[in-house]
């Protein structure tokens, strides 16, 4: 491939897109296991994208991490949000001087007075019905750096209708690496460019992209494409190295836990 090297990394001569090899590496994903890390559900391509995930185009796509971690973090934040912390006062007009002063204090206090579990909590039921997997990606390929300086300035350069369409004069990180819904028209919308039409400089099409968690920059992600299943020519060239039962003591997942401060059962 015409490319100039960035230690393993690459920009591909052609597009001008950031690459970052496949090389077998390992991912991470939590998956329930009635279907398995490998079995998403198809997005269809007249849909409204509002509802899908960042990267996701028409057909299947898979995401995870780079690290065991990362997978917990990527999906224990979408477990319950916590009620609004909104005055009390505001909402009810018999508050008590033995009620706290927000909404979600009180909320706090009186669900495990009545044996229910607290917000930001993590059930035995949510552990059992999932594992957490260790894939291996394709041995050959690229995945795009879609948030690297050269993709975001091909992006600009090859989509500049989709951008006025939602709105962007300038795409930069922000909007990148948004999981809010007025996004998910522009960065679909980008997945899909990157994987129904660019070609790479050695004849090849991207397996999807690499981008940093908004969690965190050290938290590396990972969306792939399932072309062969879409397609129906075959297996994707993606393996479950490893599948592991979600215990209370996990490991990554106490640490994601307790840093997220949410509580495990």
């Amino acid at each position: 491939m015409t490319a100039q090297t960035y230690g393993a990394d690459a920009v591909c001569a052609t597009t001008g897109l950031n690459l970052v090899p496949s090389s077998g590496r390992r991912m991470f994903r939590v998956a329930r296991t009635q279907f398995g890390p490998l079995q998403p559900p198809p997005r269809v391509k007249t849909a409204n994208p509002v509802t899908w995930s960042r990267w996701d185009t028409p057909g299947r796509t898979i995401y995870g991490s780079s690290t065991a971690e990362g997978a917990f973090v990527e999906v224990l934040e979408y477990i319950t949000p916590d009620p609004p912390a909104v005055a009390m006062s505001d909402l009810f007009d018999d508050v008590e001087d033995s009620d706290d002063l927000t909404f979600d204090s009180q909320i706090q206090r009186e669900l495990p007075l009545c044996g229910a579990m607290a917000p930001r909590s993590i059930s035995k039921g949510w552990r059992a019905v999932r594992n957490l997997y260790e894939l291996v990606l394709p041995g050959n390929g690229w995945f795009v750096d879609v948030t690297g300086a050269g993709s975001i300035s091909a992006i600009e350069e090859q989509l500049q209708m989709l951008l006025t369409t939602c709105g962007v004069d300038r795409l930069t990180l922000s909007e990148l690496t948004s999981s809010s819904e007025d996004m998910k028209q522009l960065t679909t919308g980008i997945a899909t460019w990157l994987r129904e039409s660019v070609v790479l400089s050695d004849g090849s099409r991207p397996h999807g992209v690499v981008y940093p968690s908004k969690w965190g920059t050290t938290v590396q992600n990972w969306a792939m494409w399932l072309r062969r299943a879409d397609d129906g020519t075959g297996s994707d060239a993606v393996w479950i190295h490893e599948a592991s039962d979600i215990g209370r003591h996990t490991q990554p997942f106490v640490e994601v836990a307790t840093n997220r401060r949410m509580r495990t059962y």
